[in-house]
């Protein structure tokens, strides 16, 4: 099946926000889900062990990395492209960015609900936390991309439906 490209800017943008809510809500909703059902909250300790360690470097990793596959995929965007193009290498760096954040956010809480160590929860939160700063808007996909007087057109009337 084929994806249907976004009609104009303003459909564009609710689709990218609603992806990225999706991939928040499911590491909020597997939080809370693990921590309804286990029987004791658990305890914040710090006792060595390699997860301890492992899962905030993880984390630390992935905003690191992917933000430079990110930047590097928006590096080849080309300013001739049209803004279509231009907004579909857009949507899958964004992806890209948010997806090892996510990751390590549901590996931290899955971690939580076998060692009962909050710290485990606390990254799971911070990993929720990053992804909200993460949140598409208009001024960030404009920084983003290089922007030519077409593309200008769109973006001041968000409704107005692209060229094919």
């Amino acid at each position: 099946m084929q994806q249907q490209p976004a009609t104009n800017f303003k459909a564009f943008l609710r689709t990218l926000s609603i992806i990225h809510l999706a991939m928040m809500s499911g590491l909020l909703i597997f939080s809370v889900f693990i921590i309804t059902t286990s029987k004791e909250m658990g305890t914040l300790s710090f006792t060595q062990q390699p997860f301890e360690f492992l899962i905030p470097a993880l984390l630390i990793g992935a905003v690191f990395i992917g933000n430079f596959i990110s930047k590097t995929i928006l590096s080849k965007v080309n300013k001739d492209q049209s803004l279509q193009q231009k907004l579909g290498i857009y949507q899958t760096a964004h992806i890209i960015r948010i997806a090892p954040v996510e990751g390590i956010g549901l590996f931290a809480a899955v971690t939580y609900s076998g060692s009962k160590n909050l710290l485990f929860l606390l990254i799971a939160v911070l990993a929720l936390l990053i992804l909200f700063t993460l949140i598409p808007t208009k001024e960030k996909i404009e920084s983003a991309i290089p922007i030519n007087s077409e593309d200008q057109v769109y973006l001041r009337n968000t409704e107005k439906p692209f060229e094919s």
